[in-house]
């Protein structure tokens, strides 16, 4: 468990995505200052005691312009960042699973550039093949949904992609941060979600995780869903 001194500044990749494979933007921002300070003027007796380990989070949902945007549901959002615009030096990037085709050049330059500059990288779904695609998981050990294992070692063969519902791997990080240096990729949404409270727990305050992801959303760590199908 860290504690944080700073505001974590969190980017969402998540055009033409599906909304599941980002659920993990969300479990974060149940457990992040504001959200626990909210709760606790509802429950103080219940929450109170955690709004000083809360930490401040500030989240960046990408795309290549600030026009609305689109996902794979036909639901639009509306960007509040672009890829050329967004620091480098964030805390986590997240990355859901856009088609194969989706491969913006905004987009390739920002994973490029950020890759060694921010230590925490999550990818669901087809969001690893994207993370691949940068050139950037050359040599590592990775997953994607298992249907489309075939298609990432087509498309990155440099990369060792495995069947798990997630995979772990320490990369470089040339900034400083409480934050270990890590790429998380998972396979299909619910392998991410998993993927994604086993990140917390490992990272945060363990009260805050089981009042937003146990409690609050279902997410039990108790779960038998390990790394292995």
């Amino acid at each position: 468990m860290t504690n944080f001194t700073r505001k974590l500044r969190i980017g969402v990749m998540m055009d033409t995505v599906q909304l599941s494979d980002i659920i993990g933007a969300d479990i974060l921002a149940g457990f992040r200052s504001e959200s626990i300070k909210e709760a606790a003027a509802v429950a103080p007796e219940l929450v109170g005691h955690l709004v000083d380990h809360a930490p401040d989070m500030e989240f960046f949902y990408l795309s290549s312009t600030l026009d609305l945007t689109g996902t794979t549901m036909g639901l639009k959002y509306a960007p509040n960042m672009t890829y050329d615009d967004c620091p480098r030096d964030l805390d986590i990037v997240l990355i859901g699973g856009p088609w194969p085709t989706h491969r913006p050049a905004a987009a390739d330059k920002f994973m490029k550039e950020a890759w060694e500059k921010t230590p925490v990288w999550l990818t669901t779904c087809t969001g690893s093949l994207w993370l691949a695609s940068s050139g950037v998981l050359k040599g590592y050990k990775a997953t994607t949904n298992r249907q489309f294992i075939p298609t990432a070692a087509q498309l990155s063969p440099d990369v060792d992609w495995v069947a798990r519902r997630w995979v772990t791997n320490p990369k470089p990080y040339t900034g400083e941060s409480a934050l270990k240096p890590e790429i998380w990729t998972a396979g299909a949404a619910g392998c991410g979600i998993d993927m994604v409270v086993k990140f917390c727990y490992q990272t945060f305050n363990p009260e805050l995780i089981a009042l937003a992801a146990d409690e609050g959303m279902g997410f039990s760590a108790d779960s038998k869903r390990g790394q292995d199908y």
